[in-house]
């Protein structure tokens, strides 16, 4: 049956690409498939050769010889097949795989043929992703040097790649494929751990990741890392398990060793420690004993100075013969130098022991210089020193007052001491960069030898001057650089010999305050006693006692009683509500914070302002006492003035700084 309607409908509706070429190669039919797939009508193509229209360019020629007039021509050729590219009318490349079929004439000749095609474009791009994939997964196990296996927990049957194999020592030839040559070759103390891993994977969903060991072919154990993924089937029901093996064993053997490495630095690290421990603790046990020997030994020390300095400056009050009063003022300069040292070695301590207390604030320059030359110039006429001053800085430094006297008093002193006789002194100021204002001091003296600058600034070093008649003790300057260091300032020299020094201090300046919170360095004046007061004072030391009595008579508004125990001395307290109590702290019986407690809790004697009085003269000893309670902790020896500054301050309603 040849009904034209008939194949026409079939042509149209078949779902595959039809194109009937007439022996020439011009399109003859173009069905809807090809319409669709091309982009091209019918009516754009029909009459046309096929090479014109939807074959690529490059490609053209080579199609029409080889799938084309090579069939046509060949009477043998009835039907052939042949892949090739189309180009769309978008300009997309699709690859059709066609049929060919020749309608020939009585004669044989060609009239038409009828190519039917596939699009297998898609088709060939997943074969070539498959490939690919494929690739990419084989290079990939190769890299990771693994070996595959995939097994099926119910039947038993198992694939073990030839790597799986090689890692136990055996060719592919030597071991079975099935779960055998792994569950007879699993370590027996692992088997449990493997059906854990399992059944975790399988019910519970959990990673199948498993740590191992197998028998290798020379009879050893190798760690081996095993993991592995379930596959289901359509209905979800698990039917094989897909996974790889590693050989670890000298991950394992790195871990051990590593384990053991960590034990033994441990063990040292233990060691270590224990040592360093008692290595602290010896150290911590030395600087208790050193600043407890400290502090004994100001105590002792001090003392004594108490009555020496205490009686002499008494004397120089006396109406004594001129040879008598010399002697008085050398015994009384003697005792000055010493205490001097005393306090230096006690600077020294604290500053070694980190305890050197620095209290930051604006100081006014010009009163702190000056301050400072008042205190040294009578050494000056001595020697007939001229000491110029020519710091005229209007602004503030931000230093401690009182560290950054005793620094300038310092440098001011040496230059005193180490100058000729009847040179100069000259005091100046600079602004430098980075907000910085230096203060010198330079002398006329002999200098300082190259030689021995660098050890300047060490404790006890004189580089020499010991040798001489000049008084010193080679502390000050250690100490005045490394209180300079506390308070953020830098100290430093130039010194040419046979020509002079110029000490000098790097000081931050303050920033612009009102004139209320600036705080200039000046020497109180002592408080004149307008009322007669009684004061009670509670020690223990004869001498010590007598000192102050002989003071008390040159403070002719106040009366002193005093009690040589703590006992007594809280009678007295109760009896006579004294205006104001020096005590002592150690004392026999009670000592002085016991005595100090029992008055502040005691209704009557409450409100007496209580002065410590000791030679305990440590920071933390201070420290101690002001918290304790004590309104002021005054140190021994106590001069004159500053006991009657300290105790007229409270009385006319003054309270000064302890």
């Amino acid at each position: 049956m040849r009904d034209p309607d008939f194949l026409n409908a079939i042509i149209e509706n078949v779902g595959a690409l039809v194109v009937v070429l007439n022996h020439e190669g011009r399109i003859h039919r173009f069905n809807s498939a090809c319409e669709k797939l091309s982009g091209f009508t019918f009516d754009e193509v029909v009459g046309k050769f096929l090479w014109d229209t939807v074959l690529p360019a490059e490609s053209a020629q080579t199609i029409r010889q080889e799938a084309f007039e090579f069939v046509t021509k060949n009477p043998q050729v009835s039907v052939s097949q042949y892949t090739n590219h189309w180009r769309t009318k978008s300009g997309e490349l699709r690859l059709i795989e066609w049929t060919n079929t020749l309608l020939r004439d009585a004669e044989g000749h060609t009239e038409f043929m009828i190519s039917i095609g596939m699009d297998i474009t898609e088709r060939k791009q997943m074969e070539e992703n498959l490939r690919k994939s494929e690739e990419r997964l084989h290079m990939a196990v190769s890299a990771v040097n693994d070996g595959i296996w995939d097994w099926n927990p119910m039947t038993h049957e198992c694939y073990l790649s030839p790597r799986w194999k090689e890692i136990l020592g055996y060719t592919d030839e030597e071991l079975p494929n099935n779960d055998s040559s792994f569950f007879t070759r699993l370590h027996p103390d692992d088997r449990a751990a493997v059906d854990q891993a399992v059944t975790n994977h399988l019910v519970h969903h959990l990673p199948y990741h498993v740590e191992t060991r197998l028998r290798h072919k020379d009879g050893s154990y190798r760690w081996i890392l095993s993991r592995g993924q379930v596959v289901h089937d359509e209905n979800g029901q698990p039917v094989r398990m897909v996974g790889s093996i590693t050989d670890i064993s000298d991950r394992k053997q790195a871990e051990e060793n590593l384990r053991a490495l960590n034990e033994e630095l441990e063990s040292r690290v233990k060691h270590r420690t224990a040592e360093l421990t008692e290595a602290r603790d010896q150290a911590e046990r030395a600087s208790r004993a050193k600043s407890e020997f400290l502090s004994r030994m100001s105590h002792e020390l001090r003392t004594p100075m108490n009555a020496i300095l205490g009686f002499s400056h008494l004397l120089e009050f006396q109406d004594l013969p001129s040879k008598q009063l010399a002697y008085v003022q050398e015994i009384h300069r003697a005792g000055d130098y010493l205490l001097d040292l005393i306090n230096e070695l006690l600077d020294l301590a604290r500053i070694e022991a980190g305890k050197m207390s620095i209290l930051l604030q604006a100081v006014e320059v010009n009163h702190a210089v000056s301050t400072a030359i008042e205190i040294v110039r009578p050494l000056c006429g001595k020697r007939q020193i001229r000491l110029i001053n020519r710091c005229d800085e209007p602004g503030s430094v931000l230093a401690d007052p009182t560290r950054l006297r005793q620094i300038l008093v310092n440098l001011l002193s040496n230059a005193i001491k180490y100058n000729r006789q009847e040179g100069s002194i000259e005091v100046a100021c600079q602004r430098m960069e980075k907000n910085l204002l230096r203060l010198s001091v330079t002398d006329t003296g002999r200098g300082i030898p190259i030689d021995k600058q660098i050890d300047l600034f060490k404790p006890f070093e004189r580089l020499g001057a010991e040798l001489t008649e000049v008084e010193g003790t080679g502390i000050g300057l250690a100490i005045s650089k490394q209180v300079a260091e506390l308070m953020g300032a830098k100290l430093g020299f130039i010194s040419e010999p046979e020509k002079g020094s110029t000490f000098w201090i790097d000081l931050s300046l303050a920033p612009p305050k009102t004139q209320s919170d600036v705080l200039p360095l000046q020497r109180k004046k002592a408080q004149t006693i307008h009322h007669n007061h009684l004061v009670l004072y509670i020690e223990d030391n004869a001498a010590n006692l007598r000192v102050v009595e002989a003071m008390f008579q040159h403070m002719p508004h106040l009366k002193l009683i005093s009690a040589p125990r703590g006992e007594f001395g809280l009678e007295l307290a109760r009896r006579y509500k004294p205006d104001i109590i020096l005590l002592d702290i150690h004392l026999p019986g009670i000592d002085g914070y016991a005595v100090l407690e029992t008055l502040k809790n005691d209704p009557i004697t409450c409100d007496i302002p209580v002065f410590a009085l000791s030679a305990d003269a440590m920071t933390v000893d201070i420290e101690r006492g002001l918290r304790a309670g004590f309104v002021k902790y005054l140190t021994k020896p106590v001069k004159m003035n500053v006991l009657q500054d300290a105790i007229g301050s409270y009385l006319n309603g003054t309270n000064l700084s302890a």
